[in-house]
């Protein structure tokens, strides 16, 4: 919570997904065959990219993609020289405190995935089928380049009718980025201080198809916290996988620039200020390509992920 001399933080939109790519190219292609496209891209030099990050560099590229006809997209951000070590490890797929999964709806999941799949990115064979309250789910996970997870997630299409914003398509805007964390209660009073977000769904899962698609030697018990503005929109995915203490490995530390993968997400907020004030940081005033002139805050979370909060000054 806010101080009484602090301003709370106000997030007004979740732009989505940051990606430290080691290959823009194969990302583009990629996130071509979801559906988005190039927005924008710049060069940045090594001052610049040290005001962002705070890392020492020659410098980076970046690259905006975006769902059309939507606010929402994916950044992806070169550091120069490419190198770093990959995040995410396929074998073991358990491992907790980074981003993991960018999941899109899919009205239609074997269309999509064979869509997909003809662009030359596979899935992975195994689809987990399971019950929430709500109805029942199908997801499919994808390992791309550098790591880099994505699900399709399909159903009945009157459970997506408020869970995302493209229903129409082969696929949705970017509908949530999310990560196993060790810590969920930490994770969740970060969202609240840090960007003024609450939680917006709940909800829990055991299934041995979903264990498989995970690749868990162990029986999941799930429990899982969406934050964000509003279902509709994308979100924030707080995962607790449930497992014996000590039996994950915590990627906290490999989840920082340049290490390769999914590295965090964009949000749009109020006052950039505010957000840097809650988290301790500064700001910096830069050119974001495709979304415009901001001053920004970048912050990482107990979750392991960068989240970087611009106020747009000029669009």
């Amino acid at each position: 919570m806010a101080t009484p001399d602090q301003t709370r933080p106000e997030t007004l939109s979740i732009h989505g997904p940051i990606i430290s790519s080691s290959d823009l190219d194969a990302h583009i292609a990629l996130f071509a065959a979801f559906g988005l496209v190039e927005a924008g891209r710049c060069d940045r030099t090594a001052a610049e990219t040290r005001a962002i990050w705070g890392i020492e560099s020659d410098g980076s590229r970046e690259v905006t993609l975006a769902t059309p006809g939507t606010a929402f997209g994916i950044r992806l951000v070169q550091f120069i020289p490419v190198g770093g070590e990959q995040i995410r490890d396929p074998s073991r797929g358990s491992d907790c405190d980074a981003l993991k999964v960018i999941d899109f709806y899919a009205p239609d999941l074997p269309a999509a995935r064979a869509a997909i799949e003809r662009t030359g990115f596979l899935f992975k064979p195994e689809i987990a089928e399971y019950d929430t309250p709500e109805g029942r789910y199908q997801e499919a996970h994808l390992w791309g380049p550098d790591g880099v997870v994505c699900a399709l997630i399909s159903g009945d299409a009157g459970l997506f009718a408020d869970l995302a914003t493209v229903r129409d398509r082969l696929v949705s805007e970017p509908q949530s980025i999310s990560g196993p964390v060790q810590d969920s209660a930490a994770t969740l009073a970060f969202f609240d201080r840090v960007l003024g977000l609450d939680v917006i769904h709940r909800y829990g899962l055991e299934d041995a198809s979903f264990d498989a698609m995970v690749g868990s030697t162990q029986q999941l018990r799930l429990r899982a916290w969406n934050v964000g503005t509003c279902k509709r929109e994308p979100y924030f995915g707080v995962i607790d996988y449930g497992l014996p203490a000590g039996s994950q490995r915590s990627l906290h530390a490999a989840s920082s620039p340049p290490n390769r993968g999914l590295l965090g997400a964009t949000v749009r907020v109020r006052n950039a200020a505010a957000v840097a004030q809650a988290a301790g940081v500064k700001t910096a005033q830069v050119a974001i390509p495709g979304l415009g002139d901001a001053v920004i805050a970048t912050v990482k979370a107990p979750n392991g992920a960068w989240y970087q909060a611009l106020e747009i000054l000029s669009a």
